[in-house]
């Protein structure tokens, strides 16, 4: 009969229990704790989150070289604990630890991004709001969100992605570290492989910066151009933690515009703001990797039709529920002929002792406009006489139908 306690199958699982405890330290801290401690560096460095950074300088600061440069190494060891944990199965117990410790380095990787990136998000957004009003903050705001999180999307990949699924792998950097076939350092330095990755980043980073201020036009494609060359069959970008803080980043966008949205009563510019949103979401909705912005768009458009809505059954019932008709607007045919009120209507409104114009007063000047004496070929006083002849609630109702459709 089979003795566990003599064969020493106990003692070999306590041991084999040690190691992988050590093991999983070992990945945790030069994981988890790394990116911990470089994002502290950095908020330390650039006094982060109280003095935001310039957007224009954001891809070339530290907020991604430092990350880039820890990225290649972190990797490797989140791929090695990803294959141990698909080796082991789900069943397993010893799985449980590496569930864990993936889950504990994407809060880290997630939770320090956020706090990096949000103040200037959100600083960026006030900032084009400001100079550029609310319709074209709105475009700008839009296409920054789908560059960040495009950006943001190919730097989680460059943690947590799997190399093997990678459309374009990463081109040795000269100067950089290589590694022979043993897996092994040439250099064994691990401080001077990420200063190169660093470096490397920078340059890239910089280079990006360039074409994208000498081709403003065309941010959109380029933020498209490079999320085909980030995806193949790797879909680790869809994991929740990250989906998550690229959601919150682009709630500044929601933030910001709903402020200006509740003191807007201009149903133009309402209109405006709707169908910039519309293009912005068709353009978002092209890249997997920036569906958080469109889902924030999406948001965006709901807040302002309920806000056209809104203004616009306001605007209804004060022109159309509450439109009181005088004689001048009742003066069928003769408003097609193009005969003028006669005096006596005019006086008979004139006896009123309201402190507020009269109906048939607001509407005088539309009797006596220019385009109703102008030249009879010239077609946009023909148009305008048109429109003049209709009954006013019809205008109205006509004029806002047309903006909302």
């Amino acid at each position: 009969e089979y003795d566990a306690a003599a064969s020493g199958g106990a003692e070999y699982f306590r041991r084999a229990c040690a190691l992988q405890d050590a093991a999983l330290e070992l990945l945790r801290v030069a994981v988890a704790d790394r990116i911990s401690v470089i994002s502290t560096q950095i908020q330390d460095a650039l006094n982060l989150p109280k003095v935001p950074l310039k957007a224009d300088k954001l891809e070339a600061s530290l907020v991604y070289t430092r990350f880039h440069g820890i990225s290649k190494r972190s990797n490797k060891l989140i791929t090695i604990a990803r294959r141990r944990l698909d080796a082991l199965g789900d069943g397993s117990v010893a799985a449980v630890g590496y569930e864990d410790l993936l889950t504990l380095c994407r809060n880290t990787y997630c939770g320090a991004r956020e706090v990096l990136l949000t103040s200037t998000v959100r600083n960026h957004m006030d900032i084009l709001k400001e100079r550029h009003g609310l319709v074209g903050m709105t475009r700008l705001a839009s296409v920054f969100l789908i560059r960040l999180c495009t950006v943001e999307t190919a730097l989680y990949l460059d943690f947590f992605g799997d190399p093997d699924k990678r459309r374009h792998p990463r081109k040795a950097v000269k100067g950089s570290v290589q590694t022979n076939d043993e897996g092994k350092s040439e250099e064994g330095d691990e401080d001077k492989e990420e200063r190169n990755q660093e470096a490397a980043a920078t340059r890239r980073q910089q280079h990006n910066n360039t074409n994208n201020n000498n081709n403003n036009n065309n941010k959109v494609p380029a933020a498209a151009t490079l999320a085909s060359q980030i995806l193949s069959e790797d879909s680790t970008f869809r994991d929740a933690e990250f989906q998550s803080m690229l959601g919150g980043l682009c709630s500044s966008l929601h933030r910001t515009i709903r402020r200006g949205l509740v003191s807007i009563l201009d149903l133009d510019v309402l209109c405006q703001v709707v169908s910039v949103l519309r293009e912005e979401r068709s353009v978002a909705n092209k890249s997997p990797t920036t569906m958080a912005a469109a889902r924030a768009v999406s948001g965006v458009i709901q807040d302002a039709q309920e806000r056209l809505i809104f203004c616009a059954n306001t605007a209804l019932h004060k022109e159309v529920v509450r439109f009181k008709p005088t004689p001048a607007d009742l003066n069928y045919p003769g408003k097609f002929l193009g005969e003028k009120p006669k005096a006596a209507i005019v006086i008979e409104d004139d006896k009123r002792d309201s402190k507020e114009p009269s109906s048939t007063e607001e509407r005088k000047e539309e009797v006596n406009d220019p385009s109703a004496t102008s030249d009879p070929n010239d077609a946009v006083a023909a148009q305008l006489r048109v429109y003049e002849s209709w009954f006013p609630p019809m205008r109205s109702v006509l004029r806002i139908l047309s903006k909302i459709f």
